[in-house]
C-alpha cells in the first residue's frame, strides 16, 4: 500500500458520516447494513510493455456500491495513492449523490495505482485498454458506467469505449461518459465540476447572507475541475 495514502481510513470516514445520517433518518438496521457494504469489489492485475521494452505490472480496482436505483455510475482515477478503501468510500459517495439528486443511477468507482505523469500517451492507452479488458464483463450501459476522475480524461474514456466495443464486437458508445465530443461526449462536461463549485459557493454565500467585496479567478486541477472559476470572498 502506498505511503501516500492518508492515515485516516476513507472508508471508515464514509461509514461514520453515513451512520450519522442513518440515525437521523431512523433507518432500518437491515437497510443500514446493506448500504454500509458494496455489492461488488473487484481487484485486477495486468501487465503492459512499456516504451522502453520493460514489462510493468499494475493493480486496479472497481467497486460497485449499490444499484437499487439503476446502473452504477462513477469515475476511474489514476494515482499512486489509489487503494481499495478509498475506492469503496468514493463508490458509496456516488450512491448518495445520485440518490439525493434524483438521478436514476447507482454508485461505483474505480482506480489504477499509477502515476499518469510518468507514462507516455501510448503507455496510458495500454494501461486503460488492459484495465478495460479485465473488467469487460462488469462494465456496460445497463450495468456499470465509468467516467473520468483524477488523472483521467476524454482520451482514457475514448480508449475504454473502443476496447469495450472491440471485446463485445460492436460499437457501444454509452459504456462511458466524459468522452470527446466526436465520440458522443457532452458539451460542458470538462467544466462541469468547476461550474458546480462556483454555483455551490455562491449559494452558500447567499445562505449565510454575507456581503461580497472582492473576487478572484482561480484554476483548479483537483478532482478534475480543470476549469477557471470565480470565487467570491468576504
Amino acid at each position: 500500500m502506498s505511503s501516500e495514502i492518508i492515515k485516516h481510513n476513507p472508508f471508515q470516514s464514509m461509514i461514520d458520516r453515513f451512520n450519522i445520517a442513518a440515525d437521523i433518518l431512523k433507518l432500518d438496521d437491515s437497510i443500514r447494513q446493506k448500504l454500509q457494504r458494496p455489492e461488488k469489489q473487484i481487484t485486477v492485475n495486468f501487465s503492459i510493455v512499456l516504451d522502453n521494452g520493460d514489462v510493468q505490472n499494475f493493480e486496479g480496482y472497481r467497486v460497485i456500491h449499490n444499484t437499487a436505483l439503476g446502473p452504477s455510475k462513477g469515475g476511474i482515477r489514476y494515482d499512486t495513492a489509489v487503494n481499495l478503501d478509498e475506492v469503496k468510500a468514493l463508490a458509496a459517495w456516488m450512491t448518495w449523490k445520485s440518490a439525493v439528486t434524483g438521478i436514476p443511477f447507482g454508485g461505483a468507482k474505480g482506480g489504477i495505482i499509477c502515476d499518469p505523469r510518468k507514462h507516455s500517451k501510448a503507455e496510458l492507452e495500454k494501461i486503460t485498454r488492459a484495465y478495460t479488458k479485465a473488467l469487460a464483463d462488469i462494465f456496460g450501459p445497463e450495468k456499470d458506467v465509468p467516467a473520468p476522475d483524477m488523472g483521467t480524461g476524454p482520451d482514457e474514456m475514448g480508449w475504454l469505449m473502443d476496447e469495450f466495443s472491440i471485446v463485445h464486437g460492436r460499437p457501444i458508445h454509452a459504456v462511458v461518459t466524459g468522452k470527446h465530443l466526436h465520440s458522443g461526449g457532452s458539451l460542458g462536461r470538462v467544466e462541469a465540476t468547476g461550474r458546480g463549485v462556483s454555483i455551490i459557493s455562491l449559494l452558500a454565500l447567499q445562505k449565510l447572507k454575507n456581503q461580497t467585496c472582492k473576487s478572484y479567478c482561480g484554476y483548479s486541477r483537483f478532482w478534475k475541475c480543470r476549469t477557471a472559476f470565480g470565487f467570491i470572498f468576504i
